[in-house]
């Protein structure tokens, strides 16, 4: 338990205004971009093996018409300003709704990058999915192990729709979308689409978690540090699943109990 909530403690070392100066200079005029850097290396360090050396993306919506994504090949353990691609928010949406979706089309979306750097194959799902709510800011596609134990698995469903205890319905909702396994980049943003119209018309609201089978988990959060402490949320819950499915069960919430804790959370 220490390990996984070592996380959020971390990110606050991180960002020490005096550690901010030495790592990232003149940066320091643009504290959106160093909170990208600032999260990238929490997630990279993280005790809980979430990424490993090239693994894992991120991205943040740093005004309504820019998104900034990392790049191919970064180590967002080490992340640099330098590894960060700057994309039109608008324009890169617009190129994702066409079909099909060319390669320099999607080169026309973007704003800046050092050294030539490519986008990250995850940058039009990033774009599309901070596309629907204003209020979420930050995503990432992380691989820890043990929710990468339970999606790689036939019970990536269950861990998908039904909760175990009460404060897992209040850190993860009622349930996580799960989708299919795709190839990174448009397939994958495509599969999440044609999910997501069936989630929304549901539950009314955008997934913070969305597990994809075999191959991770994207999660969406207002800030950095919301989405840390979501991480350590999902990894607690994923852990006392697998812990439970070892013991016979888990035993799950009833439908019934689910509703009551939401509408108690309410205030209802």
């Amino acid at each position: 338990m220490r390990m996984l909530l070592a996380g959020t403690g971390f990110f606050l070392a991180l960002i020490k205004p005096h550690d901010q100066y030495h790592r990232f200079g003149s940066l320091m005029a643009d504290p959106l971009i160093n909170e990208i850097l600032t999260l990238g290396q929490a997630l990279g360090s993280h005790p809980a093996r979430l990424i490993l050396a090239e693994e894992g993306s991120l991205a943040s919506r740093v005004t309504e018409s820019r998104v900034a994504v990392s790049r191919r090949g970064a180590h967002l353990a080490h992340l640099l300003a330098s590894d960060v691609v700057h994309l039109d928010l608008k324009r890169i949406n617009e190129i994702i709704a066409q079909d099909p979706v060319l390669p320099e089309d999607l080169a026309g979306a973007q704003l800046h990058a050092d050294y030539g750097a490519e986008p990250h194959e995850d940058a039009t799902l990033f774009a599309w999915l901070l596309a629907l709510d204003p209020a979420l800011r930050v995503a990432v596609h992380i691989h820890p192990v043990i929710v990468d134990q339970i999606t790689a698995s036939p019970r990536a469903r269950q861990f998908a729709d039904r909760r175990t205890v009460h404060n897992e319905v209040l850190a993860l909702g009622a349930a996580s979308l799960l989708v299919n396994y795709a190839d990174p980049g448009l397939a994958l943003t495509r599969e999440i689409q044609k999910k997501m119209i069936l989630w929304r018309d549901r539950n009314k609201s955008v997934p913070r978690v969305i597990l994809v089978q075999n191959h991770g988990v994207v999660l969406l959060a207002e800030t950095g540090l919301v989405l840390l402490r979501l991480i350590d949320a999902l990894l607690k819950y994923a852990e006392l699943f697998a812990g439970a499915s070892l013991l016979g069960g888990p035993v799950f919430l009833t439908p019934q109990a689910i509703t009551q804790i939401e509408q108690h959370h309410r205030g209802a």
